[in-house]
């Protein structure tokens, strides 16, 4: 019998902020990661440090948890990045989010603001209200 694949989610600013505000959704992903393994939780910490300027503490208290797999901003991501108008922070998610070695499907952006990922390329997991 062949076990289920957890599923990969990048958390992008706005699902940070919402997690930092107590939104629902965002939380249970964390908890289904910690207690079933059934998602796999994954934060670019571009993303992590713009929204820890808008919800100080939000970095530290994310650190704080097992479940949450952190990717630093390395050349391949600044790469990504150059020329591109949006945020650090939206192209070092979008640049954890495409498959690779890893995560040879990539992974689902979880957002509050699904239509700032319109033709990105990536499946979206909205966290909405």
């Amino acid at each position: 019998m062949n076990p289920v694949a957890p599923v990969d989610v990048v958390l992008d600013d706005s699902a940070l902020l919402a997690l930092g505000s107590g939104n629902v959704l965002a939380s249970r992903l964390l908890y289904q990661a910690a207690e079933t393994g059934a998602w796999r939780v994954h934060v670019a910490l571009a993303a992590l440090a713009e929204a820890d300027r808008v919800r100080t503490g939000l970095a530290g208290h994310l650190g704080m948890l097992d479940q949450v797999v952190f990717h630093p901003l390395d050349l391949a991501a600044v790469l990504a990045a150059s020329g591109h108008e949006r945020s650090l922070g939206w192209c070092h998610t979008h640049h954890v989010a495409m498959p690779g070695p890893e995560r040879l499907d990539g992974a689902r952006v979880a957002t509050v603001q699904p239509k700032a990922w319109d033709g990105a390329d990536v499946r979206v997991l909205d966290l909405s209200p």
